[in-house]
């Protein structure tokens, strides 16, 4: 990880956790940035609101600052990763707690969290911008895409793939070698024994579809 000092994008309660890994593993954190005007100069867990995203980043983009998205929806995490680019900027960074167990055989991009307990199996590829969250266990050779979201205590098999965009809520299991589609949501312990469609809404025991929505 980078010593340089980190600016988190976001101000929710993720935005909170993100603040306590990086203490927790040695970071200098400078403060938060949060599109919510309301917070502008207030602190959040002793540390300060800085502003507004794209006023904190065109402020700090040239000092010795990297910046980690800390936001839970994963179009609007997509779109701040646009801006920075379309601005030049590279969130090269990913937070990873101490106590998640990775195997060194695991692949991964950038911008990605990994919350605490969390265990990432063999042969896993994990892209950009994901989260997967507290105590969220995936087996060998799954493929997490860019900006999917995995909530604390799922429970993945092996040869899972988890499409760019989809969610799975908490407490999901998805049984081996299955999909879960682009912009799909898994409802909270929904138990995924079929591959699941983009844009749709997937939930209960085993999952079964409830609607199909058109994200774009």
């Amino acid at each position: 990880m980078t010593h340089k000092k980190i600016i988190i994008i976001g101000a929710s309660g993720h935005a909170r956790v993100c603040l306590d890994i990086l203490l927790a593993v040695g970071k200098k954190v400078m403060g938060f940035a949060d599109d919510n005007q309301t917070l502008n100069g207030m602190f959040l867990n002793n540390y300060p609101i800085l502003g507004k995203v794209s006023n904190v980043i065109f402020k700090f983009y040239k000092e010795d600052v990297d910046f980690f998205i800390a936001i839970g929806n994963n179009n609007d995490r997509h779109n701040v990763v646009n801006f920075l680019k379309e601005n030049g900027i590279y969130c090269a960074i990913n937070i990873i707690h101490p106590s998640a167990i990775i195997s060194p055989q695991v692949s991964m991009g950038v911008g990605n969290f990994i919350g605490p307990g969390v265990i990432v199996n063999t042969n896993t590829k994990i892209g950009n911008h994901a989260i997967i969250n507290t105590a969220a266990s995936l087996d060998h050779d799954n493929l997490i895409k860019d900006f999917a979201q995995i909530s604390p205590g799922c429970n993945l098999a092996g040869d899972v793939t988890i499409e760019e965009h989809a969610f799975l809520g908490t407490g999901a299991i998805v049984i081996p070698g299955k999909t879960i589609g682009i912009q799909s949501v898994i409802g909270a312990g929904a138990v995924v024994i079929n591959d699941i469609p983009p844009e749709s809404t997937a939930v209960g025991v085993p999952a079964r579809i409830i609607k199909f929505r058109k994200t774009s």
